[in-house]
């Protein structure tokens, strides 16, 4: 037992509450009376032990009591809370349809303040045509009650809004009455915003559909300008060929008098007369170069050329090559070097179109170099391909003008350099056939040092069909 042990003041106390009588001026007690006296005292000694001890279960039990009720308390605060704070309508009614509980989001559906709608029937909001059903169905709700999209017209502010409201059991009262909680969503404003989604949907509709009228009417467009572009193209490839086929004859036959005139075969020529006859071939030549160039491109720009594609040695192929350009190095002063690779070696490509593209890329050296200068051509085998490099030591190019070279009818120059002649379309055509057998033709440069051309060919047979197309000249 925990405290002090009860004095007999506090035993007397006891004594009298449980009813044990005393005499409180007995002075002697007989051994039969004390004997007595002791047994009460324990057994009021007993007493006092279980009463302390219940109180402290009592204590104890309104200790957790308290507790339980604080933490109810924090529960129907954070109920409150969360009910009231929620962004869709909530209102408890009990079983007759009074309000007994609303939250904000119900206060503004139903225009009025939420202290105020307690106590009020909910069948005040409802439009008068249709308090009457309202009443009936809601009269028609049992126990266990779940009702789902219950559409109620209602009137707020002197204007109809239909109002969706899900129902149900909240708690049945020990009386058996429950409590409905009424779960409420406003049709009104969702109609008129699914009417604006309608609304902008149709609008869009429109717009894309006119939108696809204009983006048909421009392919329209697009379609006839490309079909007028390619018939004036071809209608030009037409023309170059014709005219290039034209001025040909007339050089062929310019080619077979002067050789008459060399050959004296009309009479002997003085050395005047023989110096003009060289000058009038060397410029039947360049003409006759210029032609072929040009027919070469009007063929491409023409369709599609067929590649005689086969396995062709390397070393033998730009040897060829060399002997068409070898008299321009002579003449102008130039000095060629050739450095040679392995004769057995070969290549997959259009022998006829590779010595063209060295003959192009020589030519165009010569060209641009000044006299006294240097070209060099080198190959060698790179990763299953063959690359072929003519090195000059002209004027160079600039490097953001590297790709224009490759563009039709384009020449740069020097500043204050005189016009080398030519059309612009050997590079551009090189490029176009190399590409075509499954190569390419770059170039790099550096200016007042010099310039080098690089063809790329694959070594073997690649996958596909190798033709020339036109567009491609000049990309």
């Amino acid at each position: 037992m925990i405290g002090p042990v009860p004095s007999n003041s506090d035993i007397e106390r006891f004594a009298n509450s449980v009813g044990v009588p005393r005499e409180p001026n007995a002075a002697h007690y007989d051994g039969a009376t004390r004997q007595t006296s002791d047994q009460r005292h324990d057994e009021l000694m007993t007493a006092f032990e279980e009463l302390s001890v219940a109180e402290e279960e009592l204590r104890a039990q309104q200790e957790t009591l308290l507790e339980t009720h604080n933490l109810l308390e924090i529960q129907r605060n954070r109920y409150h809370t969360l009910f009231d704070l929620a962004p869709d309508p909530y209102v408890v009614t009990d079983g007759s349809g009074t309000i007994e509980e609303a939250n904000a989001a119900a206060s503004a559906l139903l225009g009025v303040a939420g202290k105020l709608l307690v106590g009020k029937a909910l069948v005040t909001f409802v439009d008068g045509r249709s308090r009457s059903e309202f009443q009936t169905q809601l009269n028609a709700l049992g126990n266990g009650v779940h009702v789902e999209k219950w559409m109620i017209e209602t009137v707020r502010d002197g204007r109809l809004a239909t109002v969706e409201a899900t129902v149900s059991t909240l708690e049945t009262r020990p009386d058996g009455t429950s409590s409905l909680c009424w779960l409420l969503r406003d049709m009104s404003a969702r109609r008129e915003i699914e009417e604006s989604m309608q609304a902008l949907n149709r609008s869009l509709n429109a717009r894309v559909a006119q939108r696809t009228r204009e983006l048909e009417l421009a392919l329209e467009g697009e379609q006839i300008a490309r079909k007028d572009a390619e018939a004036a193209n071809r209608i030009k490839s037409e023309l170059f060929a014709r005219l290039s086929h034209e001025f040909r004859t007339p050089l062929h036959a310019v080619s077979g008098y002067l050789e008459i005139l060399q050959q004296n075969i009309h009479g002997g020529l003085n050395a005047e007369q023989r110096r003009d006859v060289g000058r009038i071939h060397q410029a039947q030549e360049h003409l006759l170069t210029l032609v072929n160039m040009i027919l070469d491109f009007a063929k491409l720009e023409g369709g599609p050329i067929e590649l005689s594609m086969a396995e062709i040695p390397i070393e033998e192929t730009l040897c060829g090559a060399e002997a068409l350009v070898a008299p321009q190095f002579a003449k102008k002063g130039v000095s060629y070097t050739h450095r040679s690779g392995d004769d057995l070696l070969s290549a997959f490509a259009d022998r006829e179109k590779v010595q063209q593209i060295v003959v192009n890329l020589l030519a165009n050296a010569v060209k641009f170099t000044p006299v006294g200068g240097a070209v060099e051509l080198d190959w060698r085998v790179e990763e299953e391909n063959l690359l072929v490099r003519v090195r000059d030591t002209g004027c160079g190019v600039p490097e953001d003008k590297i790709e224009q070279i490759f563009e039709p009818f384009v020449q740069l120059r020097a500043p204050g350099s005189v016009p080398s002649g030519g059309t612009g379309l050997g590079l551009p055509i090189s490029r176009d056939l190399a590409r075509a057998m499954g190569g390419d033709v770059a170039a790099t440069s550096t200016l007042g040092v010099g310039s080098v051309f690089t063809l790329t060919l694959p070594l073997r047979k690649r996958s596909g069909g190798h033709k020339l197309s036109g567009p491609k000249t000049g990309n």
